[in-house]
């Protein structure tokens, strides 16, 4: 078995704060490795085949990770209320007639 890592070696290994990945390890444990916990400490330790695995798994573009599909702006509605600007497009849009089936007054004379 290899050793493991302490904080400060993790935190060199992966060019992160000490400060940093102590509170993500209660914050935001999915941006860490998995912790490798011993019977009774509370020692934060890694092993380095878990960092190495976690690392290789979030590589964009490689064959270890799923391709994610791209999500483009026009996909989802902007958050909020919209602009004045986009209220009186929109009304003049709706404002505006089709064309079909539509009978203007002096046709009709």
């Amino acid at each position: 078995m290899k050793a493991l890592l302490t904080v400060e070696q993790l935190s060199a290994y992966i060019h992160k704060s000490v400060a940093s990945i102590r509170s993500d390890v209660t914050r935001n444990p999915a941006s860490l490795p998995p912790i490798c916990r011993l019977p009774g400490t509370k020692r934060l330790l890694w092993r380095i085949e878990d960092v190495e695995c976690w690392i290789a798994q979030h590589i964009h573009g490689g064959p270890a990770g799923p391709a994610l599909p791209a999500v483009s702006d026009n996909a989802r509605p902007k958050r909020g209320r919209p602009t004045k600007a986009e209220q009186v497009a929109r009304q003049r849009q709706q404002a505006k007639p089709s064309g079909i089936g539509h009978v203007s007054a002096s046709a009709g004379a």
